[in-house]
């Protein structure tokens, strides 16, 4: 019943909200947005090859304001106000790529907006002392947390490339290295302060991927440090056996033991600080790229990425990962490159969701307050429902079975995939239009206990429900 409920509630957002609301354009069309950060109603995006922008989501909007271009290449954000009682300013610091032919010989980049009116526009400076520029030439992340408090102001800063993590206690002006593996390239940083008022209580978690000893090889890698970088443990899911690298990273807002992390073509998911993870969602056409997890709704996560020549792919689960449905099914809007929730649901407006593209610059759309006595309206997008046991017994059970919603008459391709992703079996089926049963022999496919994968694709759009077999 529970999985039923869930399964509603993700198609009426999908028919009710996204269909009518699409994608609206959200400015800095034509460019590729390469990372965002929100901090204090700003939305900060960092371009390839335009520089910075902010962008002040509070009444009235500011419009996107340019910020300057410190190098051209930038790779990551992070936003903060440097000091917070009686003055404002606000600082950034940006990741770059080394490229001495276009003058970018600095690894990170510090912005800071000086006092007196927040209007004044502040100057870039290179705030990478500390950082080998020898062994590292580029940095993939920076994270961090920022507390302004009347009696307590501090900055804990994290950036992380090749080989490499670094920490920064002075707002980005001097790096100390806390992390080193010369055969790791870290991709991804995402950080949680278990304490508003404690320096040094961070949980911070680093993902990337390890070269292997077989040429052209190499495995996921995932970190996590409970004291603010001092020490790291390796929590990268060997268990699982995937040749893939960790692209993104997402923390549970309530509890830093609950980790998304989102591999080349699979998501994975920790309850227990990643001593062990679970396959949640594979997509073999998919290279994911960014995560992220509701504040407002812990179970809510989004995760964005690219399918063929850099097309939009967005997949949303409501049940922590349980289920999950795309988004948005659109050829005109390019990857998707980063997710942020806006967390000021206080305001008198709904919640808005903003995504930074590779190309085509950033994407917002509103979530719904849906109502569940909206079920009884007559549905407008495919939907394919599970009426089979789950679990399900590995002897006793020899089809699949659905119930299905076809708006109109197309081919419908179903892929059975176990947990390396490997298809088993596969189905194609003509479907008619409205409201019919479907049945998939299962003779085709030599199962045994685990857990599997079921990819329904109708048109554009793609529903992906997990399936256990146990003995």
């Amino acid at each position: 019943m529970k999985a039923y409920f869930y399964l509603i509630m993700g198609a009426l957002v999908l028919s009710g909200t996204a269909r009518a609301q699409q994608l609206e354009q959200f400015g800095l069309a034509g460019k590729t947005v390469t990372a965002m950060h929100l901090f204090w109603g700003n939305l900060y995006a960092a371009t390839q090859d335009s520089g910075v922008y902010r962008r002040y989501l509070g009444e009235p909007d500011s419009g996107w304001v340019h910020l300057g271009v410190p190098a051209k290449n930038l790779n990551a954000i992070f936003a903060f106000h440097t000091f917070c009682p009686l003055v404002c300013w606000k600082g950034i610091l940006v990741g770059a790529t080394l490229d001495d032919a276009a003058g970018d010989s600095a690894l990170i980049y510090f912005y800071q907006q000086r006092p007196d009116t927040c209007t004044k526009k502040g100057h870039w400076i290179a705030a990478d002392r500390g950082v080998n520029r020898m062994t590292v030439n580029r940095i993939n992340a920076i994270t961090g947390t920022a507390v302004c408090e009347p009696i307590l102001d501090f900055v804990t800063a994290f950036a992380a490339g090749p080989a490499f993590i670094g920490r920064s206690l002075d707002r980005g002006k001097t790096w100390q290295q806390v992390w080193q593996q010369p055969l790791a390239n870290v991709l991804t940083l995402a950080s949680k302060k278990r304490s508003p008022f404690m320096p040094f209580d961070e949980c911070v978690w680093a993902g990337g991927c390890l070269k292997d000893v077989v040429p052209d090889r190499f495995k996921p890698l995932i970190l996590r440090s409970f004291d603010s970088g001092e020490t790291w443990e390796d929590r990268s899911p060997l268990n699982l056996g995937l040749d893939e690298e960790c692209q993104a990273l997402a923390l549970n807002p309530a509890d830093t033991n609950m980790v998304y992390a989102a591999l080349t073509t699979t998501i994975i998911k920790s309850k227990d600080g990643g001593k062990s993870w679970s396959i949640v969602l594979t997509d073999l056409q998919a290279r994911f790229t960014s995560l992220a997890v509701n504040p407002a709704r812990k179970q809510h996560v989004l995760a964005g990425g690219v399918i063929a020549d850099n097309i939009f792919l967005l997949y949303e689960s409501f049940d922590g990962g349980e289920h999950w449905n795309t988004l948005f099914s659109t050829r005109s809007v390019k990857g998707v490159s980063s997710i942020v929730f806006d967390p000021f649901i206080a305001r008198p407006r709904p919640q808005m969701v903003y995504l930074a593209t590779l190309g085509t610059g950033v994407f917002r759309y509103t979530l719904a307050t849906t109502k569940v006595e909206q079920t009884q309206n007559v549905p407008e997008d495919f939907r394919l429902e599970p009426t089979f046991p789950n679990p399900s017994g590995w002897r006793e059970i020899t089809s699949l079975t659905f119930h299905v919603y076809a708006p109109s008459v197309d081919q419908l391709r179903v892929g059975l995939m176990n947990v390396l992703g490997q298809e088993v079996a596969s189905w194609h089926v003509s479907l008619h239009a409205g409201e019919q049963n479907l049945l998939l022999p299962l003779e085709q496919a030599k199962l045994t206990a685990g857990v599997y994968f079921i990819r329904a694709e109708w048109r554009a759009q793609i529903i992906v429900r997990k399936w256990t077999v146990v003995r």
